[in-house]
């Protein structure tokens, strides 16, 4: 079993099965493929719910379903090469390319751990303040998010 402890843009990731500790400080286009993929199913790097088409030599349909079925489903380039009828090099290229894109366009994030985020709680910054009673018959109150 794996664990990822991550930072604002850094991975740090060890492993109970091995002797010593991997510790990796690099931003998410310098890790490799499978690690990547190990930090978005442990949901600790976020995924896009609609996979964009960024690579214009692959079918969009193709390039959508290769990238789920790597990062998502955990499935191997050999596999999905054997699937769709391609060479493990032609599926990692698309699958590395994608991930390159996706990254740079935002698609791609690290997820803060609890512990960055539990400042902002304690301090009450996001609580919803209720706004003012409308007059209009009909019309309801709604939360809206206080501002600092």
């Amino acid at each position: 079993m794996t664990f990822l402890c991550l930072s604002a843009q850094a991975i740090h990731v060890a492993s109970k099965s091995e002797s010593a500790d991997v510790h990796l400080n690099m931003n998410l286009n310098q890790l490799r493929l499978d690690q990547l993929q190990e930090a978005i199913r442990a949901n600790l790097v976020s995924f896009p719910s609609q996979v964009p088409v960024f690579i214009k030599h692959a079918d969009g349909r193709l390039q959508c379903h290769v990238v789920l079925l790597y990062f998502v489903l955990g499935w191997s380039c050999d596999k999905i090469a054997k699937r769709y009828n391609f060479t493990r090099q032609h599926i990692w290229q698309m699958v590395s390319e994608w991930r390159r894109h996706a990254v740079t366009l935002g698609y791609l994030q690290v997820i803060p751990p609890p512990e960055v985020l539990r400042p902002l709680r304690l301090t009450g910054v996001a609580r919803p303040v209720w706004a003012p009673v409308s007059r209009v018959p009909g019309e309801v109150r709604v939360p809206v998010p206080a501002l600092a």
